[in-house]
């Protein structure tokens, strides 16, 4: 069955799954279907009057219209082949371009695994590119002509230089790209589950699984190719993970990214939606019905006084100041307590960072879940306190188990991540051996900063600017070395050590036991880490064979590191989900491993402050390199300046970026688990704990038929007051050089 309209193919989605009705409280974003009809709920965008009018102005009408009439709930739409056809009439400002290039390569110079993606170890998946050489290519082909417009040059330069990186550390969203439109397929988010568990997962809208799992039509083909196929192709494209099976997974709706308030980059968002999907998609199911949907452009840009391409350059890609409030990294985004779609937690965080509960079910009496959805609450003292609470309430309620659920964790502040293995292992002392490149201006900051800082003491210094500097990478006297103590000399830090023809520092740890770095509230986190000070002696409440983490692949910067300190560290397993459908094990974390993450903007301030404590001419022409262009013409622009050194690294020098690290157990989703996030516990638990089988790899010591008695109930034992009850919860608000010391989280 197939028709060419557009709107009637919108109304046939509901009837696609042979549903004669859905479940009474079943999502209806399909519209509905009864014996006669089928109701359409897709988005229709608002369409212009005139149809002779410049692409560009019919947006700017519509948009005014649907912002006086408040249509929408979220952003004004349009066609995503009207607002292409907008962005293809912006002219090519070509000298500001070359300006632009030129600007952005110092702040690449920075990113610390460049020599590593021009070539990567040979069991890494995606091909090896040389950042340096494609930028230069594009530079090259601006000043042949090559490029039509502005919306050719900024796609280019966005495919050629951080698509191909697979990197949440490393992406410039460009001016053009960002600012005026968002493309977004319509809101029907798609699934990939096994039908019973063991074979290998179909695609199928989230919508028809919900409504009837029985009766939901798997998707054959999209746009007429192979439906996983095609998917794999998009996440491949760009994504901000470095493993195929964890780009892949994020194309999807899960229960854990619908806790964020997303639905699968392949709806939204994601370093591919910067690429323009064409006007429709198709989306050909396994009865023979195809559907055909129109694709939809966001308008998150104000499209005042837009009339033509010129208009729109000169709205979207002059220069916006950069001022001290502006954020070099995006802020985590807001949360609460109450996750959607999730069940009552025993206890949370009043942003619902960390949320714990306990499983009941034959063998599961005994398991509790702790849920982290990133490393960035609000109060970084309820954070540490809601953990410390949650796993002596389960240790007294005759709780053996615990499962560690990482899903869709995008990072966070690094040392909460360092708490948190710390609360689980009290006494194992993490390792967390980095490094930075050695740039072109780096070594000149660090002799700078260490000449400038040599009379402080820390402990009691006053000025704000030289205890930042003090506290920076540029002090070789901050930081540990190998073996936890303070480096003697700055050529223990910062003599030259080569891997791939690049000079990169020596090998350095974070000094959690300085109260500069933790308890200060000005210039720490503001809390005793777990395993030092008042919190040296706590109790270890699980062993480590009767802890498993849970992942989806997008466990990104702290999280990553988190997990391998758990690993390698604390002998954690892993289960990991989905996975493209072919046999075989998974990587349990698919996000970036690298170190730190400092926007542009924190490379500036940095040349910029120190820049002021030197007069040699040639180091001050070195740091003049850094503009502010760069982050003027772009929404972000990120860049890794650490790598992650895995103890069996520590010699070869190759970064855990580019490490594969197979999970214990890979899982798939099922359609229960569409529905029941429990579901997606209790497979994990079984698994680890029970003797359940593996769509790929085991668990050693999870016996089958082991199963545990009901746990013990708590008569008249009076738990100590919950420490997070006693905490101040209150947010401490932190400047950006801050931020950039301890905040590390993936850019989507």
């Amino acid at each position: 069955m197939r028709t060419n309209t557009i709107v009637a193919m919108a109304a046939l989605l509901a009837c696609a799954a042979e549903t004669a009705s859905a479940a009474p409280d079943a999502p209806d974003a399909l519209g509905s279907c009864d014996a006669d009809n089928c109701l359409p709920a897709t988005r229709t965008p608002r369409r212009p009057g005139s149809a002779t009018a410049h692409p560009c102005a019919r947006i700017s009408a519509s948009w005014a219209e649907q912002k006086k009439k408040k249509t929408t709930t979220g952003h004004p739409t349009v066609a995503a082949a009207l607002a292409h056809e907008c962005l293809k009439t912006v002219p090519l400002g070509r000298d500001e371009a070359i300006q632009l290039i030129d600007a952005i390569e110092p702040y690449l110079e920075w990113q610390s695994d460049a020599a590593y993606k021009k070539d990567p170890p040979k069991d890494y998946f995606y091909p090896g590119f040389d950042i340096f050489g494609n930028l230069a290519k594009v530079k090259s082909n601006l000043q042949s002509g090559k490029y039509a417009g502005e919306y050719d040059f900024q796609t280019d330069l966005y495919k050629e230089v951080w698509a191909p990186a697979h990197d949440g550390h490393f992406v410039v969203y460009l001016d053009l790209l960002s600012r005026a439109f968002s493309w977004t397929r319509q809101p029907l988010p798609i699934v990939s589950i096994s039908e019973d568990g063991t074979s290998l997962p179909v695609i199928k809208l989230q919508e028809h699984v919900v409504a009837n799992p029985k009766t939901a039509q798997a998707i054959t083909r999209i746009n007429g190719i192979d439906a996983a196929k095609y998917v794999e192709g998009i996440a491949n494209s760009a994504s901000f993970l470095q493993d195929a099976d964890a780009s892949y997974n994020s194309m999807f709706w899960s229960k854990s990214t619908a806790a964020n308030n997303e639905r699968g980059n392949f709806v939204a968002g994601g370093r591919s939606s910067v690429f323009y999907h064409g006007p429709t998609t198709s989306l050909t199911f396994a009865n023979g019905t195809t559907v055909e949907l129109e694709n939809l452009a966001e308008v998150v840009g104000n499209m005042t006084d837009v009339v033509d391409g010129p208009t729109m350059y000169k709205k979207f890609c002059s220069p916006v100041p950069m001022n001290a409030t502006t954020a070099a990294v995006p802020n985590p985004a807001a949360a609460n307590s109450s996750l959607i779609g999730y069940p009552k937690p025993v206890i949370a965080t009043q942003d619902g960072t960390i949320t714990g509960y306990y499983l009941s079910g034959e063998g599961l009496n005994h398991v509790a879940v702790i849920a982290l959805t990133s490393f960035a609450p609000k109060s970084f003292a309820e954070f540490q306190a809601v953990t410390s609470d949650f796993l002596r309430e389960a240790s007294a309620a005759g709780k053996k188990k615990l499962v560690i659920d990482f899903q869709n964790n995008p990072g966070g502040y690094i040392l909460l991540g360092y708490d948190f293995f710390r609360q689980l292992f009290p006494k194992t002392v993490q390792d967390g051996n980095s490094r930075w490149k050695q740039s072109k201006s780096f070594a000149s900051l660090a002799r700078v900063v260490s000449d400038a800082v040599k009379n402080v003491n820390p402990a009691t210094e006053t000025d704000h600017d030289l205890l930042q500097a003090y506290m920076s990478v540029g002090n070789y006297r901050y930081d540990l070395n190998l073996t936890d103590e303070n480096f003697a000399t700055f050529a223990d830090k910062f003599a030259p050590r080569v891997y791939k023809n690049t000079e990169y520092t020596a090998l350095m740890r974070w000094n959690v036991s300085d109260p500069l770095t933790t308890i200060n509230k000005t210039f720490g986190i503001g809390i005793h880490i777990s395993g030092y000070g008042p919190r040296t002696n706590l109790d270890q409440c699980f062993k480590p064979e009767d802890i498993i983490m849970l992942l989806d692949g997008a466990c990104s910067s702290t999280c990553a590191m988190t997990s391998e300190f758990l690993r390698l560290l604390g002998g954690v397993k892993s289960v990991s989900m989905g996975g493209r459908p072919k046999k075989g094990p998974i990587q349990a974390v698919g996000g970036v491993k690298g170190a730190q993450v400092w926007g542009f903007r924190d490379v500036y301030m940095y040349h910029r402050d120190v820049g002021t404590w030197t007069n040699d001419t040639k180091i001050k022409a070195e740091f003049a390199r850094y503009t502010t262009l760069p982050m003027e013409r772009s929404v972000a622009s990120v860049v890794n300046v650490r790598d992650l050194i895995l103890r069996d690294n520590v010699n070869d020098g190759v970064p855990a970026q580019f490490v594969y690290e197979a999970a214990d157990c890979r899982l798939y989703w099922t359609a229960p688990m569409i529905s029941d996030v429990t579901e997606v516990w209790k497979a994990a638990a079984n698994s680890a704990f029970n003797g359940a089988k593996c769509a790929a790899g085991g668990i050693a010591g999870s016996k089958p038929g082991r199963r545990s008695a009901a746990a013990a109930p708590i008569h008249n034992r009076r738990l100590p007051v919950r420490l997070s009850e006693l905490v101040d919860k209150k947010p401490i608000h932190h400047d950006e050089q801050w931020k950039a010391r301890h905040l590390q989280m993936a850019v989507n």
